[in-house]
């Protein structure tokens, strides 16, 4: 006999040798059996899945912030001092690390990311974005003419770490 026909035969003699109030505790058993089961994967997918990409929108809001907040530092030189120019690129640079962190902390992010349907970004536009991030930071401190020179490039590099993050422009 075939290991199929073998199982079922096992199945209806056990059914028969079993009483009504052991069917109910089999029930019982394996209906909490099964329902911890659903929660541990539940929480291995919240743990693992949902939880880091959360944070990783987060911290892609904070870059919207750091961007918004800072835009007079950024944008205009005259605005710049010594405490200003510091905060701007503290923020700057710990937002660059934030992205790596949290887009690395995420298993199969290249998945996620083309399975998300353009809710995530690419794992590369979030490294370009770190690397932008970074790049802008170097220029807070900058004043006089060579701060003026380098407008364009700022400009640019915001516009990049936009489109990369996926962030609506600010007017």
């Amino acid at each position: 006999m075939t290991d199929k026909i073998l199982f079922v035969k096992w199945q209806r003699e056990l059914r028969a040798s079993m009483t009504d109030l052991e069917k109910i505790g089999a029930t019982a058993a394996f209906t909490i059996a099964g329902g911890v089961l659903v929660y541990v994967v539940g929480q291995l997918l919240s743990k693992f899945f949902i939880e880091p990409m959360h944070e990783l929108k987060k911290t892609i809001g904070d870059v919207r912030f750091n961007l918004a907040f800072h835009a007079p530092v950024i944008h205009t030189p005259i605005a710049r001092s010594s405490e200003r120019s510091e905060k701007a690129y503290e923020a700057l640079m710990k937002s660059s690390c934030d992205l790596l962190a949290r887009v690395n902390a995420i298993p199969f992010y290249g998945f996620l990311s083309k399975a998300s349907g353009g809710f995530l970004p690419s794992k590369k536009a979030i490294v370009e974005a770190a690397v932008q991030l970074r790049g802008l930071s170097t220029y807070v401190h900058e004043t006089g003419p060579k701060a003026n020179e380098a407008l364009e490039t700022i400009d640019k590099r915001v516009a990049r770490i936009e489109k990369n993050l996926g962030l609506d422009p600010l007017t």
